[in-house]
């Protein structure tokens, strides 16, 4: 005939199951203490965390600036390439180029002129 485990035995699982969640509890909260105060009182903690934060601000400042020159200049090549007195001024200005007729002056710049020797 078989026997049915009494009441002593599931209180004692009871208990067992206790002593175990007050050891995982305890165990847990002390991880968490050292986690927390090695966290505070390294040299990776606080302060690279806040480094951090600047550094990505900096970041951010960067690439919004960037995105807002990059945005200028796109419009600035899509007006060159639609507008004919633009082509005309680059020609102009940069190349040396000029309309038949025209006489162009070309004046040396401080870092180009010559220097006559003493």
């Amino acid at each position: 005939m078989g026997t049915m485990p009494g009441p002593a035995s599931t209180h004692d699982s009871r208990r067992a199951t206790q002593v175990t969640l007050k050891a995982v509890t305890l165990l847990s909260g002390v991880l968490t203490v050292v986690f927390l105060v090695s966290f505070f009182f390294s040299d990776r903690g606080i302060a690279e965390l806040q480094h951090a934060r600047i550094r990505v601000d900096e970041l951010n400042t960067d690439i919004q600036r960037l995105q807002a020159e990059n945005a200028r200049l796109r419009a600035a090549i899509e007006s060159a390439r639609n507008s004919t007195f633009a082509v005309a001024q680059i020609a102009r200005e940069d190349l040396g180029m000029s309309k038949q007729g025209e006489v162009v002056y070309m004046l040396p710049t401080s870092g180009s002129a010559r220097r006559t020797p003493r």
